[in-house]
């Protein structure tokens, strides 16, 4: 897994160095946090760098539902629970995603995520009962916000933020460079990323991962200021009977979304918004998906479904520069 990390870490600075031809500076830092390889890219000080770490891991303690002590896990225990500026907006903005996909992002998948990990471990798919029971506690309407409390209506629910909080800790962590004087600079959470400024030789080149052969590369995108975030089948799954389940589930059926799309690929405003919109557009699939992205101003996509299908949006050309499949 670090080696795999590791060779598209490599991969990535090779992307963004290429042709270096500017005098500025860049220095790179790499740590394992949010579980996931964090690289942070800037032409300014290793201090800036430290700033914007820790503004990560104060993300990753508020709101990772696999510490205990995280204020999403004290509400996934209680049922209820006072959050922190940071916490709520979170689930805001991921209330806001639900409503736009119309239910295909949704937070409270939690339950559903635990089961499927559990069928991971006993090699073996659920039973209608427990699909029915993970089912019947999902639901983004049954979250209750009033003032600085969040409530979960009904008993069991649990959130589950690992499809929007990297993009938002990356966001963060792009707010305190600027705060810094930081001018260009990139944040890559484990392929959650923010393009800042422009890189050594112009916008940040970005390669989109093949969804099927990891040693390559579909293509390459050319970024500034934007989030640019990949939701894929091909990093994290089970094998259950010799077929391939991944770890993206539908909130509608309970099942992971299987073969189509493969991976989904969106440049955003802000890392936020490409972070729950791959995975959005990940369980609509291509066609409805597409229609998603294509009626949202300054968001375009790029989805490789089965057979290395492509499809991408109307706007994705003028990011794109070269593609290889």
């Amino acid at each position: 897994m670090k080696t795999f990390l590791a060779f598209l870490m490599a991969l990535f600075i090779i992307l963004t160095f290429m042709g270096e031809k500017t005098e500025a500076k860049f220095i790179s830092e790499t740590k394992f946090m949010m579980d996931t390889t964090v690289s942070i890219t800037v032409d300014g000080s290793h201090q800036d760098i430290q700033k914007a770490f820790s503004a990560i891991e104060k993300i990753n303690f508020l709101m990772n539902d696999y510490i205990p002590s995280t204020e999403i896990s004290v509400l996934n225990r209680k049922g209820t629970n006072k959050l922190s500026c940071d916490t709520r907006q979170v689930i805001l903005k991921a209330i806001h995603f639900s409503k736009i996909t119309r239910g295909a992002f949704d937070i409270t998948v939690g339950p559903l995520v635990r089961l499927w990990q559990r069928m991971g471990r006993e090699k073996r798919l659920p039973t209608s009962n427990e699909l029915n029971r993970a089912l019947s506690l999902v639901g983004y309407k049954n979250i209750k916000i009033s003032g600085d409390t969040v409530k979960l209506l009904k008993k069991g629910m649990m959130l589950d933020l690992g499809g929007i909080a990297k993009g938002y800790a990356v966001d963060k962590a792009i707010e305190v460079l600027r705060e810094r004087g930081v001018k260009n600079a990139l944040v890559n959470a484990g392929g959650d990323m923010y393009c800042l400024g422009e890189g050594p030789s112009g916008k940040w080149r970005v390669g989109i991962q093949h969804p099927r052969n990891l040693r390559k590369i579909v293509g390459i995108i050319s970024v500034a200021n934007r989030g640019v975030a990949t939701s894929g089948d091909y990093y994290r799954y089970h094998v259950i009977n010799g077929k391939r389940f991944g770890h993206i589930i539908n909130p509608a059926t309970g099942w992971t979304v299987q073969d189509t799309p493969m991976s989904v690929t969106i440049i955003a405003p802000n890392a936020t918004t490409a972070d729950a919109l791959a995975t959005g557009v990940f369980v609509l699939g291509p066609v409805k998906g597409l229609e998603l992205i294509n009626s949202l101003p300054k968001v375009e996509g790029m989805i490789i479904s089965k057979g290395m299908k492509i499809v991408t949006s109307s706007g994705w050309g003028k990011y794109e520069v070269k593609r290889f499949y």
